[in-house]
């Protein structure tokens, strides 16, 4: 029997081009807003307390971040947190609907979403493009998952349960809250959020930024 060859047409690498995801971009942007402060990535990492490898980690998309992580990185840059979210100096839809709506919203679509490899967190940023004395986010907590790197210093955090059940620990006090829950307590003191139980659980997570922060 005559083999039959089939020929399939399989489209060049070059020409499928995924869109960047938001890790991508935190990546490039404190590359871009490293490079145009003029620091190399040793005298980021004297500034910010990272370490040399993680910067370069970080930039090359090799590691995830934490939220510390990026408050340091982006205090060492003296800019706002959603400035290493952003697209910088890309003039996309998006980014010019924000302009037209002075800076004040944050469309669904254009919320940045990152996987903190760490403790394994889902986090989706909140806080409008630009400077804000108050930044949150919204945090899904898998099934055994905790937040492992917190900041802690001068300033309150906050927030409500929407989904789930988790085990909230502030300094020498752990309580068991649910959904429809909310809590503030002063970020200086020691702090975690842990899911025990078995299903998905979702918080809406508040940090006042306005004093200056100590790392503890």
């Amino acid at each position: 029997m005559n083999a039959i060859k089939v020929e399939i047409e399989v489209p060049h690498l070059e020409t499928v081009r995924q869109p960047e995801n938001d890790q991508a971009v935190v990546s490039r942007r404190l590359r871009e807003v490293r490079t145009k402060k003029g620091l190399s990535v040793n005298e980021l990492a004297t500034k910010s307390s990272v370490s040399a490898g993680m910067i370069s980690q970080i930039e090359r998309g090799i590691s995830s971040p934490s939220v510390k992580t990026l408050e340091r990185l982006r205090t060492a840059l003296d800019v706002p947190l959603t400035d290493l979210f952003s697209e910088g100096a890309s003039d996309s839809e998006e980014n010019s609907k924000a302009r037209r709506e002075g800076n004040f919203v944050r469309r669904s679509a254009s919320r940045p979403k990152f996987l903190v490899q760490a403790s394994g967190l889902r986090k989706e940023l909140l806080t409008p493009e630009g400077q804000h004395d108050l930044q949150f986010m919204l945090i899904h907590f898998d099934p055994g998952t905790s937040s492992s790197e917190v900041l802690m210093g001068a300033g309150e955090k906050g927030g409500m349960v929407l989904t789930g059940k988790l085990e909230l620990m502030v300094d020498n006090h752990t309580v068991e809250i649910q959904e429809g829950d909310s809590f503030q307590f002063n970020s200086a003191l020691a702090h975690r959020l842990r899911n025990v139980s078995r299903e998905t659980a979702s918080v809406i997570w508040f940090m006042d930024t306005r004093r200056p922060r100590v790392e503890m």
